[in-house]
């Protein structure tokens, strides 16, 4: 079954951005990223073939990309002017946003999540547009009340569908378990250092040990990471994995 490893910046810290991609390189995953903000160390990520790049636009009022949602689309462009796929900040959207994003070149719509859904299929939308919704996102688990075990969620992670897993870096630096945390924290966003992380994260179950945890089990059943645009190729091509191909080739979860 392919997995794939996506991150929307969300504005994070230079060191919370070499946290995520510390981990992505160390089991040999190139994640795609969806980007909010000039961000150095993402852009060398990308330069060496190490990630793929899409982008993260904020619609929402008052957003620091533009004034509406023809503006907000070009300030994330311009920032990654080749890129294929698009998440909206908070998976804000709407049929005129969606317009406006074909007219652009997007043709990758990683904007709905269905956190936990098994069974999830991609879906193709007017303009050439191929629909690819999350399977799992880390803040969203903790409003749902999930449990940082990946042992209580590995039948749901191993059963048939799209396997999109989405993770921020600023939780994965500090490693949070649930909103009061984040809600502490979150004015370090834009700043926090390697040494504050050490300090201020969270040492307990929480959304890095998730990570770490859900990267070995996969890779240890004999799953696999591709890149959103490689799932995407796939799927056109007809030789992406569909729910019922899925079912048929699902190992045994047992052990």
């Amino acid at each position: 079954m392919d997995f794939v490893l996506t991150s929307d910046l969300d504005w994070a810290s230079e060191d919370c951005v070499a946290v995520f991609l510390e981990i992505a390189e160390r089991f040999a995953i190139k994640p795609t990223i969806f980007v909010t903000h000039k961000s150095p160390a993402t852009r060398c990520a990308a330069a060496a073939g190490k990630v793929e790049l899409g982008i993260h636009p904020n619609f929402l009022p008052g957003s620091d990309h533009g004034a509406d949602a023809g503006s907000v689309i070009d300030t994330v462009l311009a920032l990654v002017p080749q890129a294929m796929a698009v998440r909206a900040h908070r998976y804000l959207g709407s049929p005129v946003i969606s317009a406006l994003l074909a007219e652009r070149g997007l043709t990758i719509d990683s904007n709905v999540c269905r956190h936990l859904i098994a069974g999830i299929e991609h879906e193709f939308l007017p303009a050439g547009v191929i629909r690819l919704p999350v399977f799992f996102e880390d803040d969203i688990h903790w409003t749902q009340g999930g449990d940082w075990r990946f042992e209580t969620c590995r039948q749901s992670f191993l059963s048939p569908g799209l396997k999109i897993l989405n993770f921020h870096p600023f939780l994965v630096a500090l490693n949070v378990p649930d909103g009061a945390f984040y809600r502490r924290h979150k004015r370090y966003i834009r700043t926090l250092t390697c040494e504050q992380a050490a300090h201020l994260g969270h040492r307990g179950p929480g959304a890095r040990s998730f990570l770490l945890e859900a990267i070995g089990a996969i890779l240890a059943a004999g799953h696999r990471f591709v890149t959103l645009g490689e799932l995407a190729a796939g799927l056109r091509a007809g030789v992406g994995a569909t729910p019922e191909r899925l079912l048929a080739q699902e190992p045994s979860l047992a052990g």
